[in-house]
């Protein structure tokens, strides 16, 4: 499987298996980390750190989505772990997928929630799902880490070709 089975809060297992080529933890080909303090201004401080580094790779059309991503990750990471938040962003080769992961000290496995209307949280998971082309969950040490993978469109593999 090339990704984590989750546990939903409710209801049966999620499964984030989708059809990647190669994906799973950890990074593919190294990539660029910083340690964050879990503290509310990482938050702006990752969309920052990843907006820069999409730029140097010259793949602003995943900007979007991975802001809103990157921001749901590293929110629960806040949210449900003590201590620094390792961030971590690499670029696939084989089909230069972006690839960001955050790395926390709580061991506990994301679990997907169901939901209502009128709730503030719970939608991050789902969020990944709808807009990631693969994301998953493994233990460390230390913890665990939450990542997922933007696939670049059709041009810009042309392009990069």
């Amino acid at each position: 499987m090339n990704a984590t089975t989750l546990t939903p809060a409710l209801g049966s297992p999620v499964s984030t298996e989708r059809p990647p080529d190669g994906s799973g933890p950890p990074a593919a080909g190294g990539g660029t980390s910083w340690l964050l303090p879990s503290e509310p201004a990482s938050v702006p401080r990752a969309r920052r750190l990843m907006l820069a580094q999409l730029a140097v790779w010259a793949l602003h059309e995943f900007a979007d989505d991975a802001e809103l991503l990157v921001s749901e990750l590293v929110t629960n990471a806040l949210r449900h772990a003590d201590g620094p938040i390792r961030l971590t962003f690499s670029l696939c080769s084989a089909d230069h997928a972006f690839r960001c992961e955050v790395e926390d000290g709580d061991p506990a496995q994301p679990r997907v929630c169901r939901t209502g209307g009128e709730d503030e949280h719970g939608r991050g998971l789902h969020l990944l799902d709808l807009l990631s082309r693969c994301w998953g969950s493994s233990r460390t040490a230390a913890g665990k880490v939450v990542w997922f993978e933007l696939h670049a469109p059709p041009a810009v593999l042309e392009a990069v070709n």
